[in-house]
Protein backbone atom coordinates (compact mmCIF):
# COMPACT_ATOMS: atom_id res chain seq x y z
CA UNK A 1 0.00 0.00 0.00
CA UNK A 2 0.98 2.94 -0.73
CA UNK A 3 1.91 5.31 1.78
CA UNK A 4 0.69 8.82 1.97
CA UNK A 5 3.05 11.93 2.19
CA UNK A 6 1.00 14.97 3.58
CA UNK A 7 3.41 17.91 2.96
CA UNK A 8 3.50 16.67 -1.28
CA UNK A 9 -0.30 16.30 -1.59
CA UNK A 10 -1.11 20.16 0.73
CA UNK A 11 1.79 21.48 -1.88
CA UNK A 12 0.78 20.02 -5.25
CA UNK A 13 -1.64 22.26 -6.70
CA UNK A 14 -2.58 19.92 -9.13
CA UNK A 15 -4.38 17.81 -6.09
CA UNK A 16 -6.27 20.76 -4.89
CA UNK A 17 -10.06 20.98 -5.15
CA UNK A 18 -10.08 24.39 -7.00
CA UNK A 19 -7.05 22.79 -9.09
CA UNK A 20 -8.56 19.76 -9.98
CA UNK A 21 -12.20 21.76 -10.93
CA UNK A 22 -10.28 24.12 -13.49
CA UNK A 23 -9.08 20.71 -14.93
CA UNK A 24 -12.52 19.30 -15.24
CA UNK A 25 -14.30 22.77 -16.74
CA UNK A 26 -10.95 23.00 -19.02
CA UNK A 27 -10.75 26.97 -17.08
CA UNK A 28 -8.22 28.65 -15.14
CA UNK A 29 -8.57 29.35 -11.26
CA UNK A 30 -9.09 32.90 -11.48
CA UNK A 31 -11.03 32.48 -14.44
CA UNK A 32 -13.44 30.23 -12.87
CA UNK A 33 -13.56 32.32 -9.66
CA UNK A 34 -14.27 35.38 -11.63
CA UNK A 35 -16.80 33.94 -13.55
CA UNK A 36 -18.68 32.02 -10.02
CA UNK A 37 -21.29 34.63 -9.61
CA UNK A 38 -22.55 34.81 -13.22
CA UNK A 39 -22.57 30.73 -13.03
CA UNK A 40 -24.55 30.89 -10.16
CA UNK A 41 -28.03 32.16 -12.32
CA UNK A 42 -27.57 28.69 -14.91
CA UNK A 43 -29.33 25.37 -13.27
CA UNK A 44 -26.92 23.19 -15.29
CA UNK A 45 -23.49 25.28 -14.25
CA UNK A 46 -24.71 25.05 -10.64
CA UNK A 47 -25.02 21.46 -10.60
CA UNK A 48 -21.67 20.93 -12.25
CA UNK A 49 -20.28 22.81 -9.73
CA UNK A 50 -21.99 20.72 -6.71
CA UNK A 51 -20.83 17.22 -8.58
CA UNK A 52 -17.31 18.22 -8.89
CA UNK A 53 -16.99 19.59 -5.37
CA UNK A 54 -18.39 16.72 -4.07
CA UNK A 55 -15.92 14.61 -5.44
CA UNK A 56 -13.16 16.57 -4.96
CA UNK A 57 -13.79 16.30 -1.07
CA UNK A 58 -14.32 12.71 -1.06
CA UNK A 59 -10.45 12.63 -3.04
CA UNK A 60 -9.12 14.40 -0.74
CA UNK A 61 -10.13 12.12 1.85
CA UNK A 62 -8.69 9.02 0.29
CA UNK A 63 -4.51 8.63 0.70
CA UNK A 64 -2.42 8.60 -2.59
CA UNK A 65 1.22 7.27 -3.64
CA UNK A 66 2.00 9.75 -6.07
CA UNK A 67 0.38 12.90 -7.77
CA UNK A 68 -0.27 10.41 -10.89
CA UNK A 69 -2.00 8.16 -8.93
CA UNK A 70 -4.18 10.57 -7.09
CA UNK A 71 -5.70 11.95 -10.36
CA UNK A 72 -6.31 9.10 -11.41
CA UNK A 73 -8.71 7.86 -8.76
CA UNK A 74 -10.16 11.17 -8.43
CA UNK A 75 -11.63 10.49 -12.49
CA UNK A 76 -12.31 7.35 -11.39
CA UNK A 77 -14.18 7.88 -8.66
CA UNK A 78 -16.04 11.29 -10.57
CA UNK A 79 -17.20 8.77 -13.43
CA UNK A 80 -18.20 6.15 -11.07
CA UNK A 81 -20.39 8.60 -9.33
CA UNK A 82 -21.35 10.86 -11.81
CA UNK A 83 -25.01 9.54 -12.27
CA UNK A 84 -25.54 10.05 -8.53
CA UNK A 85 -24.35 13.06 -8.08
CA UNK A 86 -26.39 14.63 -11.28
CA UNK A 87 -29.48 13.14 -9.86
CA UNK A 88 -28.39 15.20 -6.61
CA UNK A 89 -27.87 18.13 -8.10
CA UNK A 90 -30.90 18.05 -10.57
CA UNK A 91 -33.05 17.70 -7.17
CA UNK A 92 -31.44 20.16 -5.40
CA UNK A 93 -32.11 22.33 -8.50
CA UNK A 94 -35.44 21.70 -8.16
CA UNK A 95 -35.68 22.75 -4.52
CA UNK A 96 -33.19 25.68 -4.22
CA UNK A 97 -33.56 27.12 -7.48
CA UNK A 98 -35.83 29.53 -9.78
CA UNK A 99 -37.70 27.76 -12.71
CA UNK A 100 -38.35 30.55 -15.12
CA UNK A 101 -39.63 28.28 -17.55
CA UNK A 102 -41.47 25.89 -15.32
CA UNK A 103 -43.31 28.65 -14.12
CA UNK A 104 -43.87 29.98 -17.66
CA UNK A 105 -45.49 26.19 -18.64
CA UNK A 106 -47.48 26.43 -15.68
CA UNK A 107 -48.86 29.21 -16.61
CA UNK A 108 -49.88 28.02 -19.90
CA UNK A 109 -51.68 25.23 -18.62
CA UNK A 110 -53.62 27.62 -16.71
CA UNK A 111 -54.64 30.11 -19.35
CA UNK A 112 -55.49 26.82 -20.98
CA UNK A 113 -57.38 25.80 -18.36
CA UNK A 114 -59.25 29.10 -18.07
CA UNK A 115 -59.77 29.36 -21.59
CA UNK A 116 -61.58 25.78 -21.51
CA UNK A 117 -63.34 26.46 -18.69
CA UNK A 118 -64.53 29.53 -19.82
CA UNK A 119 -65.81 27.75 -23.85
CA UNK A 120 -67.78 25.48 -21.73
CA UNK A 121 -69.32 27.99 -19.78
CA UNK A 122 -70.20 29.73 -22.90
CA UNK A 123 -71.83 26.69 -24.35
CA UNK A 124 -73.68 26.05 -21.91
CA UNK A 125 -75.08 29.15 -21.57
CA UNK A 126 -75.53 29.25 -25.15
CA UNK A 127 -77.69 26.09 -24.31
CA UNK A 128 -79.87 27.60 -21.65
CA UNK A 129 -80.74 30.51 -23.59
CA UNK A 130 -81.80 28.55 -26.37
CA UNK A 131 -83.64 26.35 -24.07
CA UNK A 132 -85.19 29.28 -22.62
CA UNK A 133 -86.32 30.88 -25.79
CA UNK A 134 -87.47 27.20 -26.83
CA UNK A 135 -89.64 26.79 -23.48
CA UNK A 136 -91.19 30.36 -24.08
CA UNK A 137 -91.76 29.67 -27.51
CA UNK A 138 -94.23 26.56 -26.46
CA UNK A 139 -95.72 28.01 -24.07
CA UNK A 140 -96.68 31.16 -26.47
CA UNK A 141 -98.16 28.22 -28.82
CA UNK A 142 -99.85 26.34 -26.29
CA UNK A 143 -101.28 29.73 -24.80
CA UNK A 144 -102.27 30.49 -28.55
CA UNK A 145 -103.74 27.15 -28.82
CA UNK A 146 -105.82 27.61 -26.01
CA UNK A 147 -107.08 30.89 -26.56
CA UNK A 148 -108.02 29.77 -30.13
CA UNK A 149 -110.04 26.73 -28.76
CA UNK A 150 -111.33 28.94 -26.11
CA UNK A 151 -112.50 31.41 -29.24
CA UNK A 152 -114.04 28.23 -31.48
CA UNK A 153 -115.60 27.01 -27.90
CA UNK A 154 -117.41 30.27 -27.67
CA UNK A 155 -118.74 30.48 -31.26
CA UNK A 156 -120.18 26.92 -31.06
CA UNK A 157 -121.60 27.67 -28.21
CA UNK A 158 -122.92 30.96 -29.09
CA UNK A 159 -123.95 29.23 -33.27
CA UNK A 160 -126.20 25.83 -30.61
CA UNK A 161 -127.76 28.73 -28.61
CA UNK A 162 -128.91 30.31 -31.71
CA UNK A 163 -130.10 27.62 -33.47
CA UNK A 164 -131.84 26.51 -30.10
CA UNK A 165 -133.44 30.06 -30.14
CA UNK A 166 -134.57 29.10 -34.34
CA UNK A 167 -136.08 25.93 -32.87
CA UNK A 168 -137.77 27.42 -29.97
CA UNK A 169 -139.25 29.92 -31.94
CA UNK A 170 -140.13 28.09 -35.09
CA UNK A 171 -141.84 25.71 -32.31
CA UNK A 172 -143.70 28.61 -30.79
CA UNK A 173 -144.86 29.52 -34.69
CA UNK A 174 -145.65 25.92 -35.25
CA UNK A 175 -147.74 25.44 -31.91
CA UNK A 176 -149.31 28.78 -33.06
CA UNK A 177 -149.70 27.88 -36.80
CA UNK A 178 -152.89 25.68 -37.17
CA UNK A 179 -154.09 26.52 -33.96
CA UNK A 180 -157.69 27.45 -33.85
CA UNK A 181 -159.37 30.52 -32.02
CA UNK A 182 -162.55 29.60 -32.61
CA UNK A 183 -163.16 33.06 -34.40
CA UNK A 184 -162.10 34.18 -37.66
CA UNK A 185 -160.12 37.35 -37.91
CA UNK A 186 -160.64 39.98 -41.27
CA UNK A 187 -158.02 38.90 -43.79
CA UNK A 188 -157.42 42.79 -45.10
CA UNK A 189 -156.88 45.53 -42.55
CA UNK A 190 -159.94 47.78 -44.11
CA UNK A 191 -162.89 45.93 -45.17
CA UNK A 192 -164.90 47.50 -47.82
CA UNK A 193 -167.53 45.11 -49.18
CA UNK A 194 -168.87 45.45 -52.62
CA UNK A 195 -171.15 42.72 -52.76
CA UNK A 196 -172.32 40.27 -49.92
CA UNK A 197 -173.01 36.43 -49.35
CA UNK A 198 -176.13 35.27 -51.29
CA UNK A 199 -177.75 35.31 -54.74
CA UNK A 200 -177.34 38.22 -57.07
CA UNK A 201 -176.98 38.83 -61.15
CA UNK A 202 -173.40 37.85 -62.53
CA UNK A 203 -171.61 41.13 -62.41
CA UNK A 204 -169.44 40.11 -66.04
CA UNK A 205 -172.60 37.43 -67.74
CA UNK A 206 -175.37 39.58 -65.63
CA UNK A 207 -176.94 36.33 -65.23
CA UNK A 208 -179.82 35.94 -62.28
CA UNK A 209 -180.11 33.89 -59.49
CA UNK A 210 -176.43 32.83 -59.04
CA UNK A 211 -175.56 32.02 -55.61
CA UNK A 212 -172.10 34.48 -54.64
CA UNK A 213 -170.51 32.03 -51.98
CA UNK A 214 -168.03 34.34 -50.11
CA UNK A 215 -167.86 38.14 -49.10
CA UNK A 216 -165.84 40.83 -51.68
CA UNK A 217 -164.08 43.71 -50.10
CA UNK A 218 -162.39 46.02 -52.65
CA UNK A 219 -159.03 47.62 -52.24
CA UNK A 220 -155.94 48.68 -53.91
CA UNK A 221 -153.92 45.40 -55.56
CA UNK A 222 -150.93 44.34 -53.42
CA UNK A 223 -152.41 45.11 -50.59
CA UNK A 224 -151.45 42.77 -47.75
CA UNK A 225 -153.92 39.61 -47.31
CA UNK A 226 -153.54 37.80 -43.88
CA UNK A 227 -154.86 34.45 -42.71
CA UNK A 228 -157.91 34.21 -40.99
CA UNK A 229 -157.19 32.07 -38.39
CA UNK A 230 -154.16 29.46 -37.74
CA UNK A 231 -153.85 26.10 -39.73
CA UNK A 232 -152.02 24.30 -43.10
CA UNK A 233 -152.32 25.05 -46.67
CA UNK A 234 -154.11 22.38 -48.62
CA UNK A 235 -154.39 24.58 -51.97
CA UNK A 236 -152.00 27.38 -53.34
CA UNK A 237 -152.56 27.85 -57.01
CA UNK A 238 -154.10 28.84 -60.16
CA UNK A 239 -157.72 28.05 -60.13
CA UNK A 240 -159.11 27.71 -64.00
CA UNK A 241 -162.64 28.29 -62.27
CA UNK A 242 -162.78 31.97 -62.35
CA UNK A 243 -161.18 32.14 -58.62
CA UNK A 244 -157.77 33.07 -60.33
CA UNK A 245 -154.49 32.93 -57.75
CA UNK A 246 -156.45 31.20 -54.93
CA UNK A 247 -155.28 30.26 -51.59
CA UNK A 248 -157.19 27.49 -49.02
CA UNK A 249 -156.07 27.22 -45.72
CA UNK A 250 -157.37 24.21 -43.53
CA UNK A 251 -158.49 25.41 -39.91
CA UNK A 252 -159.47 22.90 -36.70
CA UNK A 253 -163.05 21.45 -37.01
CA UNK A 254 -163.55 20.93 -40.23
CA UNK A 255 -163.50 24.72 -41.11
CA UNK A 256 -161.59 26.34 -44.38
CA UNK A 257 -161.20 29.68 -45.37
CA UNK A 258 -160.46 30.52 -49.45
CA UNK A 259 -158.54 33.73 -50.40
CA UNK A 260 -159.47 34.40 -54.70
CA UNK A 261 -158.25 36.88 -57.39
CA UNK A 262 -154.83 37.35 -55.84
CA UNK A 263 -151.99 39.48 -57.77
CA UNK A 264 -149.46 36.90 -55.85
CA UNK A 265 -149.34 33.91 -53.72
CA UNK A 266 -146.57 34.09 -50.63
CA UNK A 267 -147.43 30.56 -49.22
CA UNK A 268 -146.60 26.71 -50.59
CA UNK A 269 -149.00 23.73 -50.07
CA UNK A 270 -148.36 21.95 -47.31
CA UNK A 271 -147.13 25.17 -45.17
CA UNK A 272 -148.59 25.98 -41.72
CA UNK A 273 -149.60 29.32 -41.06
CA UNK A 274 -150.29 30.98 -38.11
CA UNK A 275 -153.52 33.58 -37.43
CA UNK A 276 -152.76 37.17 -39.02
CA UNK A 277 -149.57 35.81 -40.86
CA UNK A 278 -149.58 37.49 -44.33
CA UNK A 279 -150.20 34.98 -47.26
CA UNK A 280 -150.65 36.89 -50.24
CA UNK A 281 -151.46 40.43 -51.89
CA UNK A 282 -154.64 41.48 -53.26
CA UNK A 283 -155.42 41.68 -57.00
CA UNK A 284 -157.81 40.69 -59.93
CA UNK A 285 -156.68 37.86 -61.37
CA UNK A 286 -159.48 35.21 -62.87
CA UNK A 287 -162.70 36.14 -63.03
CA UNK A 288 -162.67 39.88 -61.92
CA UNK A 289 -163.78 43.34 -62.58
CA UNK A 290 -161.44 45.47 -60.54
CA UNK A 291 -158.90 44.79 -57.39
CA UNK A 292 -160.67 42.83 -54.95
CA UNK A 293 -160.56 39.83 -52.57
CA UNK A 294 -163.41 37.18 -52.67
CA UNK A 295 -162.98 35.57 -49.23
CA UNK A 296 -164.65 32.41 -48.40
CA UNK A 297 -165.57 30.69 -45.66
CA UNK A 298 -166.17 26.29 -46.00
CA UNK A 299 -167.45 24.41 -42.80
CA UNK A 300 -168.02 20.43 -43.46
CA UNK A 301 -167.47 21.01 -47.40
CA UNK A 302 -170.46 23.60 -47.55
CA UNK A 303 -169.94 27.57 -48.43
CA UNK A 304 -171.35 29.56 -45.46
CA UNK A 305 -171.68 33.30 -44.76
CA UNK A 306 -168.06 34.50 -43.73
CA UNK A 307 -170.19 37.50 -41.65
CA UNK A 308 -171.04 35.24 -38.94
CA UNK A 309 -167.64 34.34 -38.88
CA UNK A 310 -165.63 37.79 -38.19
Amino acid sequence: MNTPVRGRRRSDTRTSPFSLISRLTGESEGRRRAEAPAAAHSVARKAGIAAATAGMLAVIAIPVAHAGGADELVRTDLVSNNSALSVQAANNADLRFDRPWAASKAAQEETKVAAASADKKKADDAAAAKKKAADKKAAADKKAAAEKKAKAQAAAKKKAAAIAAAKKADAAKAKTAGFVTGSLKAPIPNMNQTSGFGYRLNPITGAAGELHTGIDYAMGCGTPVNASDGGKVVEAGFQVGGGGNRIVVQHHGGLKTTYNHLQSIGVSLGQKVAQGERIGELGTTGNSTGCHLHFEVVKDGQTVDPAGWL
